[in-house]
C-alpha cells in the first residue's frame, strides 16, 4: 500500500475511533443523559449557567468555548436551549450563532484533515458530480442544507470531506444558520419568559412565542425564493 493511501487509511482510523469515543459517551454513561434526556438537558442548563455566573464577566467567552468544543461530536440542541435560557432571546442567539459557526469551522478542518484523502477517491471516481458542485457552487449547497437544518455535526465533516473552499463553506454557514438559530432561540428565551408568568392558556397566545413559530414556517419557503431570485437575476442583461 503506497505511504499516502496509508495515512489517509490510519486518519480514517483515528476519526472513527473519536467517533466512538463520543457514542460511548452519549450513549453509554451517565455524562449522556445530559444530551439524551429531559431531565438531562435541564441539569446541563444549570450547570452550564453556574459555569457563566462563576466566570463574572467572562461568562459568555466561558459559554461559547463550553459551546464550540462539545459540538464538534456532540448534539448542539442541548448547547442552544442554554444560550437562549441563560443569555435570553437576543444575546443568546449572538453567542450561539457565534459558537455554532466557531464549531462549524473547527469540524470543517478536521474533517478536511481526517476524511478528505480517503473521501476524494470515492467522490472522484463514483459520484464526481457531487465534488463539482461543492467546489463550483459551495455557498449555495452549505447555505440550502442549513436553512433545511440538515444535521449539523454531519453537514459539517462531509463538508471538509469535499473540495468546497472554506470561504464559501464559511459564509454559507453563518448566513445559513442565522435564520434556524435565531427562531431557535427566540422561541426558547420567550418561552422561558411567558412561563416565568403563566397563567392561564392564553398567555401563551403572545407575539414573543408566534413570532419565531411564523418565522419557522416562512423560512421553508426562503430557499425558493432565493432560487427563483437569483434565476430572475440571471436572465437579466
Amino acid at each position: 500500500m503506497p505511504n499516502h493511501r496509508r495515512r489517509n487509511v490510519l486518519k480514517l482510523i483515528a476519526f472513527l475511533l473519536l467517533v466512538a469515543a463520543a457514542a460511548y459517551l452519549l450513549f453509554l454513561t451517565p455524562a449522556g443523559e445530559l444530551f439524551r434526556t429531559h431531565e438531562g438537558r435541564k441539569a446541563l442548563v444549570g450547570k452550564l449557567d453556574a459555569l457563566v455566573l462563576a466566570a463574572g464577566p467572562l461568562g459568555p467567552v466561558v459559554f461559547i468555548l463550553i459551546y464550540t468544543f462539545g459540538v464538534l461530536f456532540l448534539p448542539a440542541t442541548p448547547f442552544t436551549i442554554a444560550g437562549a435560557v441563560i443569555f435570553g432571546k437576543f444575546h443568546g442567539m449572538l453567542y450561539n450563532l457565534a459558537a455554532d459557526t466557531l464549531g462549524a469551522s473547527i469540524s470543517f478542518y478536521l474533517g478536511r484533515y481526517f476524511l478528505h484523502g480517503v473521501a476524494r477517491g470515492f467522490l472522484e471516481t463514483r459520484m464526481p458530480w457531487l465534488d463539482r458542485k461543492a467546489a463550483n457552487e459551495g455557498f449555495s449547497v452549505i447555505f440550502y442544507l442549513r436553512i433545511f437544518w440538515f444535521p449539523f455535526i454531519v453537514l459539517n465533516y462531509a463538508a471538509g470531506a469535499t473540495r468546497i473552499r472554506f470561504r464559501d463553506y464559511l459564509l454559507g454557514t453563518m448566513l445559513g444558520l442565522l435564520p434556524p438559530v435565531f427562531i431557535f432561540t427566540y422561541f426558547v428565551g420567550a418561552m422561558k419568559e411567558v412561563l416565568g408568568t403563566y397563567e392561564r392558556p392564553a398567555d401563551l397566545l403572545t407575539f414573543d412565542l408566534l413570532f419565531p413559530i411564523l418565522l419557522l414556517v416562512l423560512s421553508f419557503f426562503l430557499p425558493t425564493f432565493l432560487k427563483r431570485l437569483r434565476k430572475g437575476r440571471e436572465l437579466v442583461p
